[in-house]
């Protein structure tokens, strides 16, 4: 019996702990094609990024690497569903936001942080001409 690869158990681990590949990533501190490249068997991560990724996979490196059945991880610990305590909004937002590329994601916060600022300033306005028409 063949054993299966690095990239078939990480794809299997990454499946069973619910992770995308870029939550994944950014557990580990790389870019989810990264994950992608491990997944398919064409590069591997090494040192501290193997170390991180089984963190993440909450599996030890020993049985990313080489698949032995004594290193085979245990049930994950149950963990909240953060996403279950989202509202439909709030998901559709976090999915947009997920398929951005890295380089446009701080532009895209930068840009709802100057929206939310402005639309403060402007209800501070409109309260502020409130109180003083009702002073007339």
């Amino acid at each position: 019996m063949e054993k299966e690869t690095f990239g078939a158990r990480l794809l299997k681990r990454r499946k069973e702990l619910k992770l995308s590949q870029a939550a994944l990533g950014k557990l580990v501190g790389v870019a989810h094609v990264t994950i992608s490249q491990w997944e398919r068997d064409e590069t591997q991560p090494a040192g501290k990024r193997l170390i991180a990724l089984a963190d993440g996979l909450e599996c030890t490196p020993t049985w990313l690497l080489f698949g032995d059945e004594d290193q085979t991880p245990t049930e994950p610990a149950p963990k909240p569903d953060l996403l279950e305590q989202l509202t439909p909004e709030q998901k559709e937002l976090l999915e947009l936001f997920e398929q951005l590329p890295d380089s446009d994601r701080a532009a895209e916060i930068e840009s709802l942080r100057l929206r939310v600022e402005n639309n403060r300033i402007r209800l501070s306005e409109l309260l502020k001409a409130r109180s003083r028409a009702s002073k007339r």
